[in-house]
């Protein structure tokens, strides 16, 4: 059996992403795992334990990522990351390492001549604080060149990862499930937007559901205290706005829905850095079309499968054409749908982790 050694900054129980879809397909394909989760700043102390037939780890850190203006306090913070994670791999066999920290440069270090397969998932630069731009920028460089392969999940990322070495290969995420024709149903009025609240166009969505007559449900955690309020003041004023704090996949209730929203804020650069959503794929085997904001870098697709949209009158006839057509569009979603499956992925996976 293969071992694999997995470093994120992410606790298992959150909402899934990526790194929850590649851990789980390993996991699949008979990997034993070792993913280490979000560090701590309040205890000194290694935390072990099973879940899942994975093995979890966590373990302290210095400082927050976005707060390490300076190489002297990454090097203090990596000092104190080697140390612990020197302790968790000391008697710990891997036959290669999956990262998904841009910020973990030294890996070749622990590593010896481990391969390393470093995820960058979304553009960390741009959502820098004020000052850490260059410091972000500098540290991913730094882990690409250190890393064997770089996969990444936006053409904007590929095109900048690729200027700091020729090493890196798209991977987008997946659906966990076979599309399946939706039921039959005249009673489908309510749009549905799944997964973290954040990074929103919140202007626009409360226009879009001023001078609409649909039902919107928004179900996931709000990402920042400002959206969590804005969530609150739209379910206060808005008796067709609903907020579900929570709700897996595979508990979605979609009978009633006939597209899924996904409203971001345009004007953002780290928005625009997206290519697909993790959840996209996921919401169209549930034959959901997708309505996005104006992203310059969407996937390309047939419009009924889905569509961007720059202007309430875009969103409104965009939204208008999902709710007349929704059965027709079907067969468009399955097609597209053929390429965006995990025996894709894995075949991809297979062939950098082999090479």
């Amino acid at each position: 059996m293969r071992k694999v050694l997995i470093l994120t900054k992410t606790n298992w129980d959150e909402p899934p992403r990526i790194r929850h879809q590649v851990t789980r397909m390993l996991k699949k394909h008979g990997y034993q795992i070792t993913f280490i989760e979000k560090c701590s700043y309040k205890s000194f102390l290694v935390k072990e334990r099973m879940e899942e037939g994975i093995t979890f780890y966590s373990h302290p850190e210095l400082i927050h990522h976005q707060l390490r203006q300076s190489r002297f306090i990454q090097r203090a913070n990596n000092a104190l990351v080697k140390f612990y994670l020197k302790k968790i791999i000391h008697n710990l066999e891997f036959d290669f390492v999956i990262n998904f920290c841009y910020d973990y440069s030294f890996l070749p270090q622990l590593a010896g001549n481990k391969k390393i397969i470093t995820i960058i998932n979304d553009d960390f630069e741009a959502q820098a604080k004020l000052g850490m731009e260059k410091q972000i920028r500098l540290q991913t460089q730094a882990t690409c060149m250190s890393s064997d392969h770089v996969l990444t999940v936006s053409y904007p990322l590929y095109d900048k990862l690729k200027t700091y070495r020729d090493n890196v290969t798209l991977f987008f995420p997946w659906s966990q499930k076979k599309y399946k024709k939706p039921k039959n149903s005249l009673d489908r009025n309510t749009v549905l937007y799944w997964g973290f609240i954040g990074r929103m166009d919140w202007p626009m969505i409360e226009r879009i559901i001023n001078n609409t007559n649909y039902h919107y449900r928004f179900i996931g955690p709000p990402d920042r205290n400002e959206d969590k309020k804005m969530v609150d003041f739209m379910t206060r004023n808005h008796a067709n706005f609903e907020h579900i704090p929570y709700s897996a996949f595979n508990e979605l209730k979609s009978d009633d829905v006939f597209c899924s929203i996904i409203p971001y804020n345009p004007n953002k650069e780290s928005v625009q850095a997206c290519t697909i959503s993790n959840k996209a794929f996921n919401l169209l085997s549930l034959g959901l079309p997708l309505v996005y904001a104006d992203l310059r870098h969407l996937i390309e697709a047939p419009s009924t499968v889905m569509k961007k949209n720059k202007s309430l009158e875009e969103y409104v006839d965009t939204l208008n054409f999902y709710k007349n057509n929704f059965d027709e569009v079907q067969n468009d979603i399955e097609l597209f749908l053929h390429d965006h499956y995990e025996e894709k992925r894995w075949l991809e996976l297979e062939r950098i982790m082999n090479s």
